[in-house]
């Protein structure tokens, strides 16, 4: 098999994986899905985004009530380096916390809203790859055309609720199990 579509763009290996599975017809959907769970988590979950997730949490954990949540979520935001994760997370944030929402459930939605985010970002990345290779002519239209289903498909199914639990808990190894690879005759597709 050759590198495929996606030989020229940066990928990590988990990526990697990723780009052959979705232009492997003889790989399924759950396990594109799983890989892409598996890979965002891993890029989600990093000694920043944990440190300022657990700061958010523990400032929304407090009893005490603030008269300016906005400006205490973003002296928190300023203690931490910025990530496009945490940049995006301050947004969301302090958009909620503008309309009143409390701190707890602000979180909660924001964090949501943060992966939902990444995920369309690498969703368009992986699409622009395949237009442009088709427009390169290294690409069929019709290659093109199932790859971009794929990829459209798998991030579909990419398990938000568990992604934004493994995140906020910081657990990098949440989806792990789902993507390990089968050794022996008995562990292959189910027929």
């Amino acid at each position: 098999m050759t590198d495929g579509p996606f030989k020229n763009m940066k990928l990590g290996s988990r990526w990697k994986r990723l780009a052959e599975a979705v232009q492997n017809d003889a790989v399924d959907q759950s396990e594109c899905t799983a890989l892409a769970n598996d890979t965002i988590v891993r890029e989600l979950v990093t000694p920043a985004n944990n440190a300022i997730l657990s700061d958010l949490e523990a400032y929304a954990g407090r009893d005490q009530m603030d008269f300016d949540p906005i400006s205490s979520v973003e002296a928190v935001f300023e203690q931490h380096p910025k990530t496009p994760f945490n940049d995006q997370l301050q947004k969301e944030l302090t958009y909620r916390l503008s309309d009143g929402v409390p701190v707890g459930s602000a979180l909660s939605d924001a964090v949501e809203a943060s992966a939902t985010s990444h995920i369309g970002e690498t969703r368009n990345r992986f699409q622009e790859e395949c237009l442009r290779l088709r427009e390169a002519k290294e690409l069929s239209t019709d290659k093109c055309r199932s790859t971009i289903d794929k990829v459209n498909a798998t991030f579909d199914a990419v398990d938000i609720p568990g992604l934004c639990k493994a995140v906020r808990e910081g657990d990098k190894n949440a989806f792990k199990a789902t993507t390990n690879k089968k050794d022996g005759l008995d562990e292959g597709p189910s027929l």
